[in-house]
């Protein structure tokens, strides 16, 4: 248990650390695009990387393989998923603090039960009593900078936030079989 805790934590900080990253490129100047092609190439890479240090890379030759037979789903699933996700998000980094996108991003913590229950997953009620104290903890950082930006520069950096996190844990879902051939997740051997 604790060193799933422990990996959840180092996830939590590496991705949170991005959307300081992203604020700070959006301050010099870059463009939000580019923010989001190199979240997307870093993802890529921190992927590769996990599968060598995991001892995993024979599986790579048969990721592969799926990929070839269902490119189509893959290709659509990866590009709205991690596309339209990293875009709203770098896009929300133009206009508010890093700080404030990571701790409104926590939402999604509710938004993936939500999401899982449509696409007809069980989800433990008691998951919900947590998502309800970290509501408002995400409620209480953004009051604190509402006294600071005018209402269309919070809105501006957070309905994107806010669409972007309902992206993940719906492109979770759609790897998980949701909506995916069943041999394109769980291949036949």
């Amino acid at each position: 248990m604790f060193r799933l805790i422990s990996l959840g934590l180092c996830a939590a900080l590496f991705f949170s650390s991005t959307f300081i990253l992203n604020r700070s490129m959006s301050l010099e100047g870059g463009h939000w695009y580019w923010s989001a092609a190199l979240r997307f190439a870093w993802m890529i890479l921190l992927l590769l990387l996990l599968f060598v240090v995991s001892g995993r890379t024979k599986q790579l030759p048969q990721i592969c393989r799926i990929f070839r037979i269902y490119p189509l789903f893959w290709l659509a699933a990866g590009s709205v998923g991690f596309g339209l996700f990293y875009s709203l998000l770098c896009y929300s980094a133009t206009f508010s603090p890093g700080w404030v996108i990571a701790t409104t991003w926590q939402l999604t913590i509710l938004a993936s039960p939500l999401v899982l229950i449509l696409f007809g997953r069980k989800v433990p009620r008691k998951a919900f009593a947590f998502t309800i104290l970290i509501i408002c903890g995400i409620v209480l950082v953004n009051l604190s900078e509402a006294d600071r930006v005018d209402i269309k520069t919070l809105l501006m950096g957070g309905a994107p936030c806010h669409c972007g996190r309902v992206r993940l844990p719906n492109r979770q879902s759609d790897a998980l079989g949701g909506t995916a051939p069943p041999t394109a997740i769980h291949p036949q051997n």
